[in-house]
């Protein structure tokens, strides 16, 4: 009864950090193509994106997906 509570609290460990170390290269990979765009479209089309992913996370999510944004997202201005 213990090994099979301990094989199920270390697979909800493990799930839980699979998806945080997924997120955290979905917003990268994101603020690399929004830096990387070279026309306004393009890179409104990827904004609304990034705010659709973080519309959908959880608070811890959304606190690390902020501190690589302010990090890494280039403010560009388009004359």
């Amino acid at each position: 009864m213990k090994l099979c509570k301990k094989i199920a609290i270390f697979t909800i460990l493990s799930t839980t950090g699979l998806f945080a170390s997924e997120v955290k290269y979905d917003i990268t990979s994101l603020v690399h193509k929004i830096n990387n765009a070279t026309t306004l479209n393009e890179r409104s089309l990827l904004l609304k994106k990034l705010d659709a992913k973080l519309s959908s996370m959880g608070q811890e999510d959304l606190i690390n997906a902020q501190q690589i944004i302010n990090n890494n997202l280039k403010i560009f201005k388009f004359i």
